[in-house]
């Protein structure tokens, strides 16, 4: 097992399972732990003995999204101070895609705005059947990053992607399974347990038959996937120059008081 203070490591079995560290109550995605994660992904990518790996959250939560903090710290300039955060969480979806091994996103509590990003780019979830899948970038009136307004469309299609982001707001765990967003629900006392299970039943596979499968079911999406990610990162980047965004920051950590 290796860790610090961001990101823990685990390897087990034949699995790898990542954990990102709760900061305060939960884990947050900020330029530390977006680039602790992407740097722990790309370490896996030639461990041939590991066939599956599980990125999870700790302290009975998956990821808030962006440290809020920090965001309203870059509001003076967001390209210069706002850009790196994102560049990090895009690192980490493109090195967890660029894996060999399927990843399984294990969701317990949230996954909101950047986290609800970093679950749909795995290539399956669990989630307990009290999660929350939170879209979250709307009310703070910016656009997607992470690759969500690709990979949320690629798995339940446009129509229904737009309506989740635009109208919906979130899914809970039981209507994601039914929209197909997620493979398997999970008792919320059971989900390390039926996580493991899932992982182990895929873990008794050739590795080359993983391997194989994450790239034929993946390769022909991720060039199409790179590019709007680059377009994510200008597009939020251009609402957050707008005073409005400014605004829903200060209040979204005003109510948070």
């Amino acid at each position: 097992m290796s860790s610090n203070e961001y990101v823990s490591v685990e390897r087990a079995n034949g699995v790898a399972t990542l954990t990102l560290r709760a900061i305060g109550r939960m884990p947050v995605l900020s330029l530390a732990s977006g680039n602790a994660l992407a740097d722990a992904a790309d370490a896996l990518k030639d461990d041939s003995e590991i066939r599956v790996v599980v990125l999870r959250g700790d302290n009975g939560q998956f990821c808030a999204g962006g440290d809020i903090a920090a965001i309203r710290d870059a509001l003076p300039d967001p390209d210069r101070l706002l850009g790196p955060i994102i560049d990090g969480l895009h690192r980490t979806v493109r090195n967890l895609r660029a894996l060999p091994q399927p990843v399984i996103a294990s969701v317990a509590g949230s996954a909101a705005g950047g986290g609800m990003s970093l679950a749909v780019a795995c290539d399956l979830i669990v989630a307990a059947s009290n999660a929350r899948f939170v879209v979250g970038y709307p009310a703070l009136g910016t656009s997607s990053d992470g690759g969500l307004s690709y990979t949320l469309a690629r798995r339940i299609g446009v129509n229904r992607a737009m309506d989740v982001i635009l109208a919906r707001g979130l899914l809970d765990a039981v209507t994601a399974e039914a929209l197909g967003l997620v493979a398997k629900l999970a008792d919320p006392a059971a989900l390390e347990q039926e996580t493991a299970a899932y992982a182990a039943l895929l873990a008794k596979q050739p590795p080359q038959v993983l391997r194989e499968f994450k790239q034929l079911l993946g390769d022909a999406a991720e060039p199409e996937l790179s590019a709007r990610l680059d377009a994510e990162r200008a597009a939020f980047l251009r609402c957050a120059r707008t005073e409005d965004f400014a605004k829903r920051v200060n209040a979204f950590l005003e109510k948070k008081k």
